[in-house]
């Protein structure tokens, strides 16, 4: 009986501790990045031009700066110090933090390959949750249209920052958006925040949960439904291979893809434009999203198969 109760309680320990640490990052990020925000428009626009019209390319690129160092010290490493107190290494670097968060694993390629088919199959369904939400917002009231003003704006950020106009710039808009987030974010939500709770209530709690905070994080109410569900995909990619990797990797891609479109998007018209451009019929999605989901499936089953971690 004893036994039992140390177990409940290491697990509640873990759980609360958990918990602890995801909402103050979660209320730290964006605070950090407002007050730079802040800070960024006083010095390079004395406070005097509209954020979504920030034309000044000296102000783009302490934004893209700011965005890094954020992603790197609001979350990265502090996962990386905080692991050490469950594993008892307190070494920032060490391999014992790495193999708690499942950097170095071993791997198959053809399991990381299979899983970022499987996110490139999954991008039909995801448009379609967005634009259904961006149907549906304006129907809800004074609320909803406010979500969906809040998302043009988001975008229009998303658009100001994305903006490359030479390869070097793009390489470097890849690194800050694609491989950045990839990494922090993964390190986070799946090697840290998933894995605990993981063990402190079980494998498909863990996976829901940390998805749902994966979606919440990055504070766009009117994608939180996508945002989830591709929480969820990284999140079962985690579980199924035990292997960081391999979600940092399809998170990459996921990311870059979405970067890819934006560029050429852009090269043929402004940004009030890209907002505007959603038009595609609903009905003529139905057959690709139903095709895609499918093949999505076929290509869960294989990984499943071929490629998940076994268990005692």
């Amino acid at each position: 009986m004893s036994e039992i109760s140390g177990g409940r309680t290491k697990k509640n320990r873990i759980f609360f501790h958990t918990s602890a640490v995801l909402l103050v990052i979660l209320v730290a990020y964006p605070l950090f990045g407002g007050m730079m925000m802040s800070s960024v428009l006083q010095v390079t626009t004395d406070g005097t031009v509209d954020p979504i019209s920030w034309k000044s390319r000296e102000t783009l690129s302490v934004v893209r700066v700011v965005q890094a160092i954020g992603q790197i010290v609001l979350i990265g490493l502090p996962v990386l110090f905080l692991t050490g107190f469950i594993t008892g290494d307190k070494r920032l670097f060490s391999k014992h933090n790495f193999a708690f968060l499942g950097i170095g694993h071993r791997g198959s390629m053809q399991g990381v390959l299979l899983a970022i088919t499987g996110v490139l199959l999954l991008q039909p369904f995801v448009y379609a949750l967005m634009e259904a939400t961006g149907y549906l917002l304006p129907h809800l009231g004074d609320f909803g249209k406010a979500l969906l003003e809040n998302q043009k704006q988001l975008e229009h950020y998303l658009i100001f920052l994305a903006g490359a106009d030479s390869a070097s710039e793009f390489l470097l808009v890849v690194l800050v958006i694609a491989v950045i987030p990839a990494i922090c974010e993964e390190i986070f939500f799946r090697g840290y925040i998933q894995k605990n709770y993981e063990e402190s209530l079980n494998p498909f709690r863990g996976i829901a949960l940390s998805g749902l905070v994966f979606g919440l994080f990055h504070l766009s109410p009117a994608n939180l439904v996508p945002l989830t569900v591709m929480g969820w995909y990284l999140g079962y990619v985690y579980y199924k291979t035990r292997n960081l990797l391999v979600p940092v990797l399809v998170h990459f891609c996921n990311n870059f893809l979405a970067l890819s479109v934006l560029q050429f998007q852009r090269s043929g018209q402004d940004g009030a434009g890209l907002i505007e451009s959603r038009d595609v019929p609903g009905s003529s999605l139905v057959p690709v999203v139903l095709i895609s989901l499918a093949l999505f499936v076929l290509v869960l089953r294989s990984f499943n198969s071929r490629f998940a971690v076994k268990r005692a």
